[in-house]
């Protein structure tokens, strides 16, 4: 991997652990973590979280579905695939594949299926 975050000085970077639990009250304070090659479970004090599940699309489970070289699965902007009566969301090619146009994107195919099934 070569992003430029990995350059900054001020961004440290945890290999092999997965978040478990995020303590605090009000306000986010610190977060338990898991070594996954080992168990071992730390706690990281901090002020925030970003989470980010990635940028690699879960469409293999759906079989052959027409897509792009990385997975995503190509669409109309009605969210609608050429395979008739099949639509998706946030797996599609273009997506910003952010939180809020996930949810526009899940409404337009909804819509599309709404109405390919009342005609």
């Amino acid at each position: 991997m070569n992003f430029r975050a990995m350059s900054e000085s001020k961004i440290e970077f945890i290999w092999d652990i997965v978040a478990t639990q995020i303590e605090g009250d009000r306000l986010v304070k610190q977060l338990m973590l898991k070594n996954t090659k080992n168990a071992k479970i730390s706690i990281l004090e901090l002020a925030g979280v970003f989470v980010s599940i990635g940028r690699e699309p879960n469409s293999a489970q759906w079989g052959l579905l027409p897509s792009d070289q990385i997975g995503y699965v190509i669409t109309n902007e009605l969210m609608e695939m050429k395979i008739s009566g099949i639509f998706t969301g946030d797996v599609h090619h273009n997506s910003a594949r952010q939180a809020i146009t996930a949810a526009g994107d899940g409404a337009t195919a909804a819509i599309s299926a709404g109405k390919f099934i009342s005609f």
